[in-house]
């Protein structure tokens, strides 16, 4: 089961070579996303405001371009626009202080690049699809039981009403 919206993620690494394998992979298994990719983290809050379902975000984004902001300041950035936007974070940073860090700032995983990032990278986009999913089936459910509990006092409202009015009327 899918989110009902269009989907997108977006990939941001400033090595060109991994950015291309990396969105040819995921668009193996995940071929109904589109998929933007992105050579800094600037160029993709220019286009945060397309919602992208998922952010795949390399924590070192300045190897390539000096003056590029990192991927935490991008992950903040992307958190203070649009909390619900869920980030993947990866690095070849291999230290539980960055994959602490990169979490406490609202990242949803931290993959380490190595010879499993792949799959866990197309791990890590199936759960957040199945987390999505949940988030949808609540909202749907939450809308049904307010539905539900205005029916249910609309229809003890007539009762009470029927109940006083009958009484009234037969008392007359």
């Amino acid at each position: 089961m899918e989110p009902k919206k269009d989907k997108l993620i977006f990939l941001v690494d400033d090595d060109k070579m991994f950015l291309k394998t990396m969105e040819l992979y995921i668009r193996q298994f995940f071929n109904n996303y589109t998929i933007r990719t992105f050579y800094t983290g600037e160029e993709c809050l220019n286009s945060i405001h397309q919602k992208p379902d998922i952010v795949l975000l390399d924590y070192m984004l300045n190897g390539n371009y000096p003056d590029a902001m990192d991927g935490i300041k991008v992950l903040i950035q992307i958190k203070k626009t649009n909390p619900e936007i869920t980030v993947i974070m990866f690095s070849a940073q291999d230290h539980i202080d960055i994959a602490v860090d990169t979490m406490k700032h609202g990242a949803f995983d931290y993959i380490v690049k190595n010879d499993k990032m792949f799959l866990r990278v197309q791990n890590a986009i199936k759960n957040v699809i199945y987390n999505l999913v949940l988030k949808q089936d609540m909202k749907e459910y939450k809308r049904k039981m307010r539905l539900l509990g205005i029916l249910i006092a609309v229809i003890i409202g007539a009762l009470v009403y029927v109940s006083i009015f009958c009484r009234s009327f037969l008392q007359v």
